[in-house]
């Protein structure tokens, strides 16, 4: 059995281009789900340090305001 060439040169750009796209495809899945979680990480974490300064707040009206 005689080996084509031709044939082989086309099954492996054949492969490669297709490995490229699904590499492609992976990689924008893949950040868009880091981006995803990264938003969701920093929208948790600003809303976390509101909730801390509006206690600090509170602490603080409550101290000055008088008792009894």
């Amino acid at each position: 059995m005689e080996l084509d060439l031709s044939l082989f040169a086309q099954r492996v750009a054949m492969i490669a281009i297709l490995g490229g796209f699904v590499g492609g495809l992976l990689f924008t899945l893949v950040h868009g789900a880091v981006v995803a979680i990264s938003d969701r990480l920093r929208a948790r974490a600003s809303t976390l340090q509101r909730v801390a300064q509006a206690r600090i707040r509170q602490q603080a009206i409550l101290r000055a305001m008088p008792r009894g």
